[in-house]
């Protein structure tokens, strides 16, 4: 029995059973596997889950009853067998269907290996697949062909069309690229790029970030480079928010929701690592992942807080450079994140925007007259973005979207405050983005 597919379907059965992040999930078994294997497992589980949809409708068609009132091992099994058939091309069918029923064999009884055997054997033999009709409900259509919630589909053809929707639903079921940003306080872009050549990868440059690198194959996390703190893992999209904020040497930077330490690090590589950078979190444990970044990257000027983003206005005072990465519904990050499709639901962006309200008027009070806020979502939605900034501009007439940098002029326009990032226009994380000045 492939132990990586065991493990597997040990982490859909925890997302199954008791709502766990698939990535945590993955993240707790991946060890003990070769890298070969971790990279099979984290397919394994993030197509899983990421297609869920479009595997349940196909598996429907073939059980004379609902995939849901099996027992949760089976349907896993079958869901699992089913991604490997219907999306990875380079497994064979057999050794798909045959490592399905070893693992019915050790979670269920002869005759649901029977009922997994005879399923997966005939989704084998179907081709091509039958999806929902296209003309008749076009939503429904696209939502089960791409795997994602109705209720996102309809939002993204008012938005953008069928051509585009279609585009980004394809691109976020995309096994994500791996980006990289330098450490530019230890070492540069160009000696970290020939260092990875070195060990045999293909090194792409950022489009956007001078110091963002796109190494494949995905580099070891064992390797001297990442224990030496030359980089850290962050996406593109998330690395161009610092250079909004454009922090220099000897600045006072606050960052609020600052875990786990992406954005606060490179506040302070920008500085040169010289100046400081309050972080502040509510959750202890995803501080603590600051700290362990900042030590990692030899970091000497961040200094974190357990307290609210109302108790950094308490202890700080007016600072010159505020950054506002606010909890939000993450739509943008799907590649990464694949259960995040299926966790909100549309009354839930209205209860993520109050508290967004509530977050950027509290990071405008704590910048100092001159000073910039930068406000940042790793979504697109307009109640979590350009709503967002409006209804704090209307609230607060001494701020106004800060005149360009030089930076910021590289990147993609779009209508209304700040920077729209797309999937499927960009190449890089769906992410929103603002800077505001508050008038001297």
């Amino acid at each position: 029995m492939s132990r990586a597919r065991l493990l597997a379907l040990k982490a859909l059965m925890a997302v199954d059973a008791s709502g766990a992040y698939a990535n945590l999930s993955v993240a707790g078994l991946a060890d003990s596997l070769s890298s070969v294997d971790q990279a099979l497992l984290v397919q394994l589980v993030y197509g899983t889950v990421s297609m869920r949809l479009a595997i349940d409708y196909q598996l429907d068609r073939l059980l004379r009853h609902p995939l849901t009132s099996l027992p949760i091992a089976v349907k896993n099994i079958l869901r699992l067998g089913a991604y490997q058939l219907m999306y990875l091309d380079r497994i064979p069918a057999r050794a798909a269907v045959d490592e399905s029923v070893k693992l019915t064999h050790r979670f269920g009884h002869e005759g649901t290996a029977r009922l997994v055997n005879a399923v997966l054997r005939r989704l084998s033999q179907v081709s091509p697949l039958s999806w929902p009709d296209r003309a008749e409900d076009p939503v429904h259509y696209l939502a089960v062909r791409y795997s994602h919630p109705s209720f996102l589909v309809t939002r993204y053809l008012n938005r953008l069309g069928w051509e585009e929707t279609e585009q980004l639903l394809a691109i976020n079921n995309l096994p994500p690229r791996f980006c990289i940003r330098v450490n530019t306080t230890r070492i540069s872009t160009e000696q970290l790029r020939l260092r990875l050549m070195e060990r045999g990868m293909v090194v792409t440059p950022g489009q956007y970030v001078p110091e963002v690198l796109y190494p494949h194959p995905t580099p070891s996390f064992a390797d001297e480079l990442f224990a030496d703190g030359l980089y850290i893992v962050q996406g593109e999209a998330s690395a161009m928010v610092a250079h909004l904020l454009a922090p220099k040497p000897h600045d006072r930077v606050v960052d609020l929701c600052a875990a786990p330490g992406g954005k606060s690090t490179h506040l302070a590589a920008l500085m040169g690592d010289r100046g400081e950078v309050l972080a502040f979190d509510r959750n202890a444990a995803r501080l603590k992942l600051v700290e362990d970044n900042a030590s990692r990257l030899g970091l000497k000027t961040i200094r974190t807080y357990h307290k609210s983003a109302q108790e950094a206005l308490a202890m700080t005072g007016e600072v010159d450079k505020v950054l506002l990465d606010a909890p939000c519904s993450g739509f943008g990050v799907l590649r990464h994140k694949a259960d995040l499709r299926w966790r909100h639901t549309e009354a839930d962006l209205a209860q993520l925007a109050r508290r967004q309200r509530e977050l950027i008027l509290t990071a405008a009070e704590l910048v100092a007259p001159g000073g910039t806020l930068v406000y940042s979502v790793c979504t697109t939605e307009p109640e979590e973005t350009t709503v967002i900034v409006k209804t704090m501009l209307s609230a607060r007439s001494d701020f106004a979207v800060a005149e360009p940098t030089t930076f910021e002029r590289s990147l993609p326009r779009s209508d209304g405050p700040g920077h729209f990032l797309w999937p499927h226009r960009h190449e890089i994380d769906g992410f929103y983005i603002v800077a505001l000045r508050r008038q001297s």
